[in-house]
């Protein structure tokens, strides 16, 4: 029962975040950690909810303690720094101070005020407190001065009074008879190891670590999108700011045009449209005007369109030797070049940033079995220029992140598809939707600065629409809301 009911606090929680109501979400992950504390998925979620960076550093630290391999942790601390890590962050045996905050003990159901103020004592006790320095110091003075006196005989302690100025001896004043207080004088003869008599501890207070803020999302208007919007169903090009505003159709109505692509200067793009009942490959300015056939395939088609980083080729599958194969073609040059002979499909080309390999999509069976995302070296040849990073379930549409480190892709298992993002190497996949009751994600692009993700979805009705999230999963927006299906989302470079 308990697991049961872990499993639907975290199902719900993940439908809150999904949904954008963080205070819901973290108070059913508290709920849960009250059963569990040491599930590191609800650790995980609850990071992404909670409102500073440092009750953030402590949920990620707490992953550590459970799991010291845990890569998205120790990742994450990394891009929370410059706060000095604490030892929770390394895989060395614990004092008591320092084991992992517990979830608290409240029933389920009731909301935990003292979870972060149980968060701040978990970090404050990692620290002395300024009391602790004073009383240490002082202990200290009173430890040497003891040395001083049992090692050297020369000290000399007593009660006497002050000794006249010369003034008072030159004016040989007769003492009346006011007392004179005494005076305890410590004199101690210079040695390497004594403390000078004039000494005076002093305690500089040890200030908190200042927190570093939270990077602010650059706004979604920032960024231009060009995409597929169905219209009398058939599918049209057109371009709207990130949020979805200044929407704008490129394309004439009456013929379909599909597979977008932005040239890497964002001048111009390309796309396909319908010669003689095949699609060709089309470019033009990326207002739409000047469309130009850019190379023509009487008795093939063109598809799934990518543009390479120094605008010099396109990439492109097509069905010219009875199955999709991946080709590229050079501007300006008579022929195109064929970089894979696979005995299935091959299809969904992605260039990296670097230009140097493109990912795909493709059946290894050759039986019409499940795709899987391979990644073709053009440097090399021969069987070492290709590797798989997918084996289980359906897997295609992969993006590079800008930089060139991951991978974004469709996963479909089961009812639905998600999207999840790997290593290029493909290690340490992770999904990073969630909450949408097997709705369908697709179409995943980066933006150029890396800072989101925009992708397609139904997870808000029964037809595709355009939304946005950081690539951790996180902050998910909805951009349109159109009743036909929008999807194939490329953002401006």
């Amino acid at each position: 029962m308990a697991q049961e009911e872990l499993s639907k606090l975290l199902s719900e929680a993940r439908k809150a975040m999904a949904s954008g109501n963080k205070p819901l979400a973290r108070q059913l992950l508290e709920q849960a950690l009250t059963l569990d504390d040491n599930n590191v998925p609800a650790w995980l979620l609850l990071a992404r909810v909670v409102d500073t960076p440092r009750e953030r550093r402590i949920c990620y630290e707490n992953v550590l303690d459970i799991d010291p391999n845990n890569v998205e942790a120790r990742r994450a601390l990394e891009n929370l720094r410059p706060s000095p890590p604490s030892s929770a962050s390394l895989s060395t045996p614990r004092t008591p101070a320092q084991q992992p905050v517990k979830a608290p003990t409240k029933p389920a159901g009731a909301t935990t005020p003292g979870t972060a103020e149980a968060w701040r004592s978990q970090r404050q006790s990692r620290t002395l407190s300024p009391l602790a320095v004073v009383i240490i110091a002082i202990s200290v003075v009173a430890i040497l001065i003891g040395l001083a006196l049992l090692s050297n005989p020369e000290v000399i302690v007593g009660i006497i009074t002050p000794p006249p100025t010369e003034a008072a001896i030159a004016q040989t004043l007769t003492p009346t008879g006011t007392a004179t207080l005494p005076m305890v004088i410590v004199t101690v003869v210079p040695n390497p190891f004594a403390i000078p008599p004039t000494w005076t501890p002093s305690i500089t207070p040890t200030l908190p670590p200042t927190e570093t803020p939270t990077p602010t999302l650059p706004p979604l208007s920032t960024y231009t999108l060009l995409y597929i919007r169905e219209v009398d169903g058939l599918p049209a090009l057109f371009t709207s700011r990130g949020d979805g505003s200044a929407a704008r159709r490129l394309t004439p109505a009456g013929e379909p045009f599909t597979f977008p692509a932005w040239s890497p200067d964002g001048t111009r793009i390309a796309f396909t449209r319908l010669v003689d009942g095949r699609e060709q490959i089309f470019v033009a300015n990326a207002d739409g005007s000047d469309a130009q056939m850019a190379l023509e395939m009487p008795n093939t088609r063109a598809r799934a369109v990518a543009w390479s980083p120094d605008g010099k080729a396109i990439a492109f599958s097509s069905d010219d030797v009875q199955v999709d194969d991946i080709f590229i073609y050079r501007f300006g040059e008579p022929a195109t070049e064929r970089i894979t002979d696979g005995r299935g499909i091959e299809t969904d080309p992605a260039w990296s940033p670097d230009g140097t390999k493109i990912a795909y999509a493709a059946d290894p069976s050759g039986r019409g079995g499940s795709l899987q995302i391979f990644v073709r070296d053009l440097t090399k040849q021969g069987r070492d220029a290709t590797v798989q990073l997918t084996s289980s379930g359906q897997n295609f549409s992969p993006a590079w992140s800008p930089d060139g480190s991951h991978i974004a892709y469709v996963s479909s298992q089961g009812r639905g598809s998600r999207i999840f993002v790997m290593r290029a190497d493909g290690s340490n996949k992770r999904q990073i939707t969630f909450g949408d009751s097997g709705a369908e994600n697709r179409d995943p692009s980066w933006s150029p600065d890396g800072r989101y993700i925009f992708f397609s979805s139904t997870r808000n009705g029964n037809v595709l629409n355009l939304f946005s999230m950081t690539p951790d999963g996180g902050n998910i927006t909805q951009i349109t809301n159109f009743p036909e299906n929008t999807y194939a989302p490329k953002v401006k470079p």
